[in-house]
């Protein structure tokens, strides 16, 4: 049993397989978070509940299931975590040296004006806290919310189209979006395009809630597809089987290779605003606070 001596570095590895197999739902989805064999997970796991005294989990036809004292393991998995954060936090603290790991995620691929300015100040934190580990991610916007409330990353880039309960929002970036389509598409060489017209072709919707006048546009045309990340969208768009909106940074090149046209663009466009978004109460507030201040360094 844990509680009869210290926890050894094997013990650890085993609750942290444990709480990757509570994360990702089974043993099987978790083969490739862990990078081991089904089989090497399931002895991890028997030699977890050996140790403990205790069956955490069950499976079979039914799914993964955690047990009552499964569930109790996870949460105490999730507090030694959070202790072990708070303890590196303290060190850095007290010897006012910023190091560990960074996290920043993105909700959709960065066009140029972007990643110049995330360049600079990735620059900015490099010259500030030269040990800091940066990790930089593309995730879905459900799941980057997920991780800035569970302390699992200190900054993202993403649209503030609904904002939540303990997250900051910082406003970054107001790109304009365009209606387009693809030069194979039937309006392609069409004029003087009216809304009847538009509700006859197929549509790309985004999958998510935008703002008020997007939402308006949106309900002028047929969506028939869904993609919220750039540049599927752009491949469904330049298949000129749908019409779709994309922002005009990502899609001049193809306007000016006579790729894609603009459909109207003094008329059907919104504007695409961005956020940098951090915790209201974040474990490591030096981190966030030099992240925040990396972005906008270079607008002082």
């Amino acid at each position: 049993m844990f509680t009869d001596r210290q926890l050894t570095d094997f013990d650890l590895k085993l609750l942290q397989v444990f709480r990757t197999v509570v994360e990702c739902g089974g043993f099987s989805a978790a083969e490739t978070e862990l990078n081991v064999s089904l089989s090497a997970i399931s002895t991890y796991m028997s030699d977890l509940e050996t140790r403990l005294g205790l069956t955490l989990c069950r499976r079979g036809r039914q799914g993964f299931a955690l047990t009552r004292e499964g569930q109790s393991v996870y949460a105490a998995i999730l507090e030694l975590n959070d202790a072990h954060d708070s303890f590196r936090h303290a060190i850095a603290k007290v010897s006012r040296d910023l190091s560990g790991e960074l996290t920043i995620l993105c909700s959709d691929q960065l066009d140029q004006p972007r990643q110049q300015h995330l360049a600079k100040a990735l620059h900015y934190i490099h010259a500030q806290a030269p040990t800091v580990e940066v990790s930089i991610d593309l995730l879905p916007l459900q799941q980057i919310e997920l991780a800035l409330l569970k302390n699992q990353a200190h900054l993202a880039l993403m649209p503030g189209y609904r904002q939540m309960d303990g997250l900051a929002y910082h406003p970054a970036f107001s790109t304009p979006i365009y209606l387009c389509c693809g030069k194979a598409h039937p309006l392609f060489h069409q004029t003087d395009i009216n809304e009847t017209e538009l509700k006859n072709f197929p549509a790309v919707h985004p999958g998510v809630n935008i703002n008020p006048d997007g939402r308006k546009l949106l309900q002028l045309l047929k969506p028939q597809a869904k993609a919220y990340q750039f540049d599927a969208r752009l491949s469904l768009i330049l298949s000129g089987a749908y019409l779709g909106f994309l922002p005009e940074a990502l899609a001049h090149p193809y306007i000016a290779s006579g790729e894609l046209r603009f459909i109207e663009p003094e008329r059907y466009h919104y504007p695409f605003e961005q956020f940098w978004v951090t915790r209201k109460q974040p474990r490591e507030p030096e981190k966030v606070e030099l992240a925040l201040k990396a972005v906008n360094w270079h607008h002082q």
